[in-house]
């Protein structure tokens, strides 16, 4: 079974444009302003809450999605995989060392309960390495004694068969032999403790070990799907961001982007090329790119460029959900919230640091 993992807070989302961050010179007066907001709400007893939500899938190849299932870059509409609450986070305390509890914290995606293994996904393979690697290399081999790596219940005794090292400060307080930091041995050591999970895990697979890319790419049918489920302050606020950005580049590059966006959405296209001066005729003859795959339906799309209309959405659910406008204190904030099964979707699937797809078995 592929599951899905979403963080969407209980608070619900609230989102700065760029008039707003310029208007009240909010970044410009403080970088960290998110990180204070959460330290400040914490310190008043405002402890800041997180659903964890889950999407189940069966582990197959699901031939009638247009779509790869462990494409990062793609989400699971909620219409067809349902989301299910499983858990809840609180933070209840700020940190009292920020260097010794924040700066020395050593993740690891690679550490998993019995039952949890990981999926052919290329972001969560390549993170499954690198986080560990990372924290030895940042941190030191020995992270695992520092009190914040510790497990709870380890009470100062960890057990890695290492000794010394950076930040080495002291043995494994265990074994018979502390001078020995292996097993087997006949004068001593740790011994390994049994293993009460099955030898086999997941499914059995016969293969050939590749380098190639996703094969159902389908670069453009769900941008294109989210933006027409944005509201149209939303999608305002998209056009005048593509246009100051995209704007800064070459013209060769500014022409090439705004005929990505004719195979995404015509409206989308239409206004970011008058925004940048551009006019459909300037890249209709545009080619494709040597490496680049289009669907049937792009190829369609492609044939009537900036004449498609728009997309189907009829009963589409995707994350995120599309916020209601408010004036707060002068400022235009965009937030989710409300009481319905759908109301407290976010922007998760878009914050790829701590979403992660496994194998549940």
């Amino acid at each position: 079974m592929l599951i899905k993992y979403h963080w969407s807070p209980k608070v619900g989302v609230k989102c700065l444009t760029e008039e707003d961050a310029h208007a009240h010179v909010i970044q410009g007066t403080n970088l960290g302003h998110a990180s204070k907001d959460i330290y400040d709400a914490i310190g008043r007893g405002e402890y800041p809450k997180w659903e964890l939500q889950v999407q189940k899938m069966s582990d197959d190849e699901h031939p009638k999605l247009d779509f790869d299932p462990l494409d990062d870059t793609k989400v699971w509409p909620e219409n067809e995989f349902p989301v299910r609450s499983v858990g809840k986070m609180v933070l209840t305390c700020n940190v009292d060392n920020y260097f010794n509890e924040n700066e020395q914290v050593a993740f690891g995606t690679g550490v998993v309960v019995d039952g949890l293994e990981f999926s052919e996904d290329k972001m969560l393979t390549g993170r499954t390495f690198s986080y560990s690697d990372t924290r030895h290399y940042h941190i030191s081999p020995n992270c695992q004694h520092l009190p914040i790596n510790q497990p709870k219940q380890a009470k100062g005794v960890i057990a890695t068969n290492r000794q010394g090292g950076l930040m080495s400060y002291g043995n494994d307080e265990v074994g018979s032999n502390l001078h020995v930091n292996y097993e087997p041995s006949i004068i001593g050591s740790l011994n390994e403790a049994s293993q009460q999970r099955p030898e086999e895990v997941g499914p059995a697979t016969s293969s050939w070990l590749t380098r190639q890319g996703i094969s159902r790419v389908n670069y453009y049918k769900q941008a294109g799907q989210r933006f027409q489920l944005m509201q149209r302050w939303e999608q305002d606020d998209l056009v005048d961001n593509f246009v100051t950005n995209i704007g800064e580049g070459a013209s060769v590059v500014q022409e090439c982007m705004v005929w990505h966006l004719l195979l995404v959405n015509d409206d989308l296209s239409l206004r970011v090329g008058e925004g940048l001066g551009i006019k459909l005729e300037q890249v209709q003859s545009l080619e494709l790119l040597p490496s680049q795959v289009l669907t049937d339906e792009d190829r369609a799309r492609l044939k009537r460029l900036g004449k498609n209309g728009v997309r189907d959405v009829k009963g589409l659910k995707m994350t995120p959900l599309r916020p209601e406008r408010a004036r707060r204190h002068g400022r235009r904030w965009g937030w989710i919230e409300g009481d319905d099964e759908w109301s407290e979707w976010c922007l998760i699937s878009l914050l790829e640091g701590i979403e992660e797809r496994s194998r549940w078995r």
